[in-house]
């Protein structure tokens, strides 16, 4: 019954042909490999960037999912109006989205992960749609959880300091945080951006070193996360500081005990592939 259910949500035939490119000889982990934000005019390739990071991916999109995400969508709604100031509901939101999400990527993507089971179940294609859009809905309430915490929990703790200072530091710091994950999600692609490499077991795509990676080794988990603190900085929220901080420390413990071996085993050994 629960695959059953899996398979009718998130692996339904998208609006646009899942493409799947071969890997190349010299791939890296960070490379533009074609998710559907990849391609037409700048404005069209940023807006469906921006959707995709934020767990709406548009070319793989299908009633299930706009459902789900639209409810989604009502269920923050909600929250954010008749549930502003409730502290305890924010945190277990917060904490709960956490564990799953870095939980989820914990257990699919390792390299004797869950991952084999999409595939055996679904096959590669499917497989990989099922995945993504389950990895989208967790997205899209891992950042709504964060920000509901530093919203709810709104404090003086910045205070001494003259509130146009504040409000300067903390736009300052979202717009770096929300250009940095927007510029290295559109340098490597949506398809990445959604750890398609790992879930698939192997390189797909070209070796890249543009964007923010010419400066950054994973601007994504550093200098991307700013926007959460900067919530919380705005609201003078401690509490949503001290998540922030967990969930990016909970982001880099993936980095570190999983994803890194993977890339080592792809990328810099120059194979392509990885070991099942």
């Amino acid at each position: 019954m629960a695959e059953a259910l899996v398979g009718f949500v998130w692996s339904q035939t998208p609006t646009e042909e899942l493409i799947v490119p071969q890997p190349t000889s010299n791939a890296k982990h960070d490379a533009a490999a074609d998710g559907g934000a990849h391609r037409g005019a700048p404005a069209r390739r940023l807006l469906a960037t921006f959707l995709a990071v934020s767990g709406f991916v548009p070319g793989h999109a299908t009633l299930a999912r706009v459902a789900v995400m639209s409810a989604s969508a009502a269920l923050v709604y909600y929250l954010a109006h008749s549930r502003a100031g409730d502290q305890t509901l924010a945190i277990g939101y917060a904490l709960g989205s956490i564990l799953c999400y870095v939980g989820f990527i914990f257990v699919v993507l390792r390299q004797n992960g869950l991952r084999h089971w999409f595939i055996k179940r679904w096959g590669e294609a499917h497989g990989y749609l099922a995945f993504e859009a389950t990895l989208a809905f967790l997205f899209f309430h891992n950042a709504a959880a964060i920000g509901y915490v530093a919203t709810s929990s709104p404090g003086t703790m910045f205070s001494f300091i003259p509130r146009a200072v504040v409000v300067a530091l903390a736009t300052a710091l979202f717009v770096v945080g929300i250009v940095t994950k927007l510029w290295a999600a559109m340098a490597v692609s949506v398809d990445i951006y959604y750890w398609k490499d790992m879930f698939l077991g192997r390189g797909v795509c070209a070796f890249v070193e543009t964007g923010p990676y010419k400066y950054l080794s994973a601007p994504m988990y550093g200098v991307g996360q700013l926007q959460a603190y900067a919530i919380a900085i705005w609201f003078g929220s401690p509490t949503g500081l001290a998540i922030a901080a967990l969930n990016q420390c909970c982001v880099f413990l993936f980095y570190f005990a999983v994803e890194q071996g993977f890339i080592r085993r792809t990328y810099v050994q120059g194979t392509g592939v990885a070991a099942a």
